[in-house]
């Protein structure tokens, strides 16, 4: 990649709101309709007096960094050579819409209709024959125009756009007035209330079930099959029916087939194991039912038995680190603290369950209940208050039951997993991507607050 490139330059001065550039965008690549890859966010739409009116034309940046296209599981991004763009091979995607929860710009969009995703192109055929992208040619005020982006060079900062560090191929022009600031709005004889409504939710928990089933149930099984397996079990009888396994995690994996646009290219997801964690959990979820399979059908305590006994544990590690890297990856507003649902937390917390060791079990569900606390107090969790009470309630229960009835470890078990449930809908209630329409609406509500005495 060149060290410059072409650049999307944006003047907020100049820009009046009009859309000529987002209606220039459908004209070129949608034959006249919108394929949402440009739009115009304006800050205090409802044009409040104590407050300036903004706007924002935002369309994909081609980063130096594209996360799109780290985090793809499918390989279905590229860097095109000659322009710099970052584009989309709609014939590769799965329609997972992961690189839509890892980019901060909310660039690339679903289109429901075809399973994939779709996102700007920078116009790089225009571009390749020594032109602009149809956006800056029809701008008719000149807010947005063609410049150069230098790799390493600072950041755009601004309403709308927070610093990702990945080297967005975008730069803003200075603005003319003062920056925007929450203070100047304050009102005191007007009560808090927000001035910009949130922008629909991209993660829906209605819509990701089939996501908490995954998280929740895989997790599980590895925690069995290791406490089964583990020399430091002080349980040992506990192992879990192979037939139990393998349906379990097969059903998991069909479950989360629901969640892509053309499930049928659910096999390209690991096309991209060097760098997206969504592949790494794809691939350690297979090896890891693979090598419950093989363990299975060769006879017990054999050199097979133990070697895919080892395959199985490693592979199951890997699960469940690979499933919270994939969730880390996701930007919030918030800074990235430990959640009481991650997945490593659980698995490790069941193993010690399920394997006897109840001092151990106890420690960690008393940290977990202080973290599950302290998520719950910041507003973090996901859900309300009774549910976390809930939530207590049954990890307190699974651990006595543990205690005062070791023969009940089913009953225990069961209900620590009913826990877990509770535990990762609340996180995925929770989880959220930041985005440019976000960020904008965030700033107005904490304008529109009065100031604290």
């Amino acid at each position: 990649m060149p060290d410059a490139r072409p650049a999307f330059v944006f003047d907020g001065g100049r820009c009046t709101g009009c859309a000529a550039c987002q209606v220039a965008c459908g004209i070129e690549n949608a034959a006249g309709g919108d394929p949402g890859w440009r739009r115009i966010l304006t800050l205090n739409p409802s044009r409040h007096p104590a407050l300036p009116t903004v706007h924002l034309s935002l369309a994909c940046n081609h980063c130096d960094t594209p996360e799109c296209l780290l985090a793809c599981p499918a390989a279905a991004y590229r860097r095109d050579a000659a322009t710099g763009a970052v584009l989309l091979d709609e014939t590769k995607c799965l329609g997972c819409r992961y690189c839509s929860w890892v980019c901060p710009f909310d660039a690339p969009r679903f289109d429901a209709a075809r399973g994939v995703m779709t996102k700007c192109t920078f116009c790089a055929p225009r571009l390749a024959a020594g032109g602009e992208p149809a956006c800056t040619a029809g701008c008719p005020t000149g807010a947005l125009t063609l410049g150069v982006h230098v790799a390493g060079e600072p950041e755009p900062s601004g309403p709308g756009l927070a610093p990702s560090g990945l080297g967005p191929a975008l730069r803003l022009v200075p603005p003319r007035r003062p920056a925007f600031s929450a203070a100047a709005a304050g009102d005191e004889d007007e009560p808090s209330r927000p001035l910009q409504p949130l922008p629909p939710r991209k993660i829906r928990l209605a819509a990701e079930w089939p996501l908490v089933a995954f998280t929740v149930l895989l997790p599980a099984l590895v925690a069995w099959l290791a406490a089964a397996g583990s020399p430091l079990a002080l349980q040992p009888d506990r192992s879990p029916p192979t037939a139990l396994v393998l349906g379990a995690g097969l059903a998991c994996l069909a479950l989360a087939g629901l969640h892509l646009g053309r499930p049928f290219r659910a096999w390209r997801a690991l096309h991209n194991l060097g760098s997206s964690w969504l592949s790494r959990e794809v691939l350690c979820a297979n090896l890891f039912l693979g090598a419950v399979a093989l363990g299975g059908l060769t006879a017990a305590e054999s050199s097979a038995a133990r070697l895919a006994g080892a395959i199985a544990l490693a592979a199951g590690a890997g699960l469940l680190l690979s499933i919270d890297r994939v969730y880390r990856a996701v930007p919030r507003p918030a800074p990235r603290r430990t959640h009481p649902a991650e997945a490593t937390l659980a698995g490790f917390f069941l193993f010690t369950l399920l394997a006897g060791i109840l001092p151990l079990a106890v420690a960690l569900g008393t940290a977990r209940a202080l973290l599950l606390v302290r998520t719950a107090r910041r507003g973090d969790w996901g859900l309300s208050p009774p549910w976390a009470a809930l939530r207590l309630a049954l990890l307190t229960l699974a651990c006595a039951l543990s205690f005062a009835w070791p023969l009940a470890w089913p009953l225990a078990f069961a209900v620590a997993l009913i826990g877990e449930a509770i535990d990762r809908t609340a996180f995925f209630a929770a989880l959220e991507p930041t985005s440019p329409a976000r960020e904008m609406a965030g700033r107005v509500t904490l304008a529109a607050a009065p100031p604290r005495s």
